[in-house]
């Protein structure tokens, strides 16, 4: 299998799981003898995933801050793209796309492969260019937005280093002051609004409350523009129980001592799926107020198919979840059993081996039969529409 040169280009440079998912394809390519560099916009200094890239040997090119323009952005991308002899552009997320697309893409020169592992289906990705979707669940979505060669290849989890025995967990309590007896619920995720991944975390920190239980405590690691309201509701709930049951420390560069730490994982997406690799028993968040155990049943094709994700029925009604952590608070043997059960279960489905196999062949499906200029045209109008006002796209168009 001849070696690559790919560019991947990271949506932005926060440790959210589509950006470690990258880095970690990545290393593992490189390592099984291709050639990734990784591009990304932002500010390196202000960027922890930098600092994770650096420790697996892999060096991240920063294009400016976030207010750069795209033209400087795709002109450093294609001086990149140019140094490194880049043969294909992996681009992760829409706005990587977009760049892609405008910058060495521009005419079919490089091909351009698009990875989204969002939640829903979004518009402004080119539709004749290979698009992989991390949700089963929204392969109707991809077509439906017009997206021509649609594939699945969901989120995968390293089981190597996510693993029992790979973190430290006891020292990550001691230095938070959780005692041994006591039972900690952990949330590792990005606290922002518009994923509504902080709608879980302000759930549970009401299902505590509900709770009264004083074996419980509850840890919200992430950072993100809800951190300050996270904050302010924990600080609500340690008032009302007397007790520091809710501790939101902040971001970690590397968050595996606190899955290690914990009890329970409550979350969504890859960070639900490294609580399972953690062999920890896991309650899926997602939309609306939806929460449920993973465990064996009817759930487990939906939560995969949705990467560990569901739609409520709005309610903010805290109890439900109450109910479903009292039922493993007050169970050891079944924490433990879903916790072997669960590690089984990634292993055999989301290893990051075989999620890294099924983008080395794609690579060399799209490099036998590079998609050129025609369809680089065909996408054309509807990028340039999203690019610029319509006006502008017309003109630009001569039309």
């Amino acid at each position: 299998m001849r070696p690559v040169r790919v560019l991947v280009h990271l949506n932005n440079l926060t440790l959210g799981g589509a950006q470690l998912n990258a880095v970690d394809i990545a290393r593992t390519l490189r390592d099984r003898g291709h050639h990734p560099v990784l591009f990304a916009q932002g500010v390196a200094g202000d960027a922890p995933l930098v600092g994770v890239a650096a420790g697996h040997g892999l060096d991240v090119v920063v294009a400016g801050g976030p207010d750069t323009p795209h033209a400087e952005v795709r002109r450093r991308m294609q001086e990149l793209a140019d140094e490194h002899g880049s043969e294909l552009i992996h681009a992760w997320e829409v706005r990587a796309a977009r760049n892609g697309f405008f910058g060495p893409g521009r005419l079919g020169r490089i091909p351009v492969v698009t990875t989204f592992y969002g939640i829903r289906m979004l518009r402004g990705m080119p539709r004749h260019q290979p698009l992989v979707l991390g949700l089963g669940a929204l392969m109707g979505d991809g077509r439906a937005f017009g997206h021509r060669d649609v594939r699945l290849v969901e989120p995968p989890v390293n089981t190597a280093t996510d693993a029992p025995g790979q973190a430290d967990g006891a020292a990550w309590r001691r230095e938070h002051g959780i005692d041994e007896e006591e039972l900690l619920l952990a949330i590792v995720t990005r606290l922002v609004p518009d994923l509504e991944k902080d709608a879980g975390a302000e759930l549970t920190v009401a299902a505590v409350r509900a709770l009264e239980d004083p074996r419980v405590r509850l840890a919200i690691v992430g950072a993100g523009p809800s951190l300050d309201r996270l904050r302010a509701r924990a600080a609500e709930a340690n008032a009302a129980l007397g007790r520091e049951a809710v501790l939101v420390p902040g971001q970690l560069a590397d968050p595996r001592p606190a899955y290690a730490a914990a009890d329970i994982v409550l979350g969504m997406g890859g960070s639900a799926l490294r609580g399972l690799a953690f062999a920890k028993p896991v309650v899926v968040h997602g939309a609306a107020g939806y929460t449920a155990v993973h465990e064996p049943g009817p759930l487990v094709e939906p939560h995969a198919s949705r990467c560990m994700y569901g739609w409520g029925d709005g309610s903010r009604d805290p109890g439900p979840l109450a109910d479903q952590l009292r039922g493993l608070l007050d169970d050891p043997g079944r924490r433990t059993e879903l916790g072997r059960w669960g590690r089984d279960w990634v292993v055999g489905r989301f290893s990051l081996e075989s999620v890294s196999s099924a983008f080395e062949q794609l690579y060399l499906e799209v490099l036998a039969a590079p998609p050129g200029p025609a369809r680089w045209l065909r996408d054309l109008e509807q990028m340039a529409r999203y690019e610029f006002a319509k006006p502008t796209a017309l003109r630009l168009l001569g039309r």
